[in-house]
């Protein structure tokens, strides 16, 4: 059984801030994406929406970012066979997307 994972990112960025540093963004996401054997196969921005797809042990997981004033919602479905793994998913995303959209010092 599939299983659903929302995540939540606060920012201080604004909305057109926060889509620009997530697209700007891209490549260090995919870099890191790379170093735990996952690799970003789709992307593709509709707005203020990014519709993407992550290849991870065989299987492609799609997923959306919604980016709003002052936050970012990500969400993506697991299969089953992965979604032992959304705990660890959860944080990690948070853990980055927080560093990724931190509003600069000064």
């Amino acid at each position: 059984m599939a299983r659903p994972v929302t995540i939540t990112i606060s920012h201080e960025l604004g909305r057109e801030g926060a889509v620009s540093r997530l697209r700007s963004g891209i490549d260090s996401i995919r870099d890191r994406l790379g170093m735990v054997r996952m690799q970003l196969v789709d992307e593709s921005w509709e707005g203020d929406s990014l519709r993407f797809g992550v290849a991870a042990l065989g299987h492609t997981v799609h997923g959306r970012i919604d980016v709003e004033d002052s936050l970012v919602r990500v969400e993506v479905t697991l299969p089953w066979m992965l979604a032992v793994f959304a705990e660890k998913l959860k944080i990690g995303v948070e853990k980055q997307g927080q560093v990724l959209l931190e509003k600069p010092k000064g």
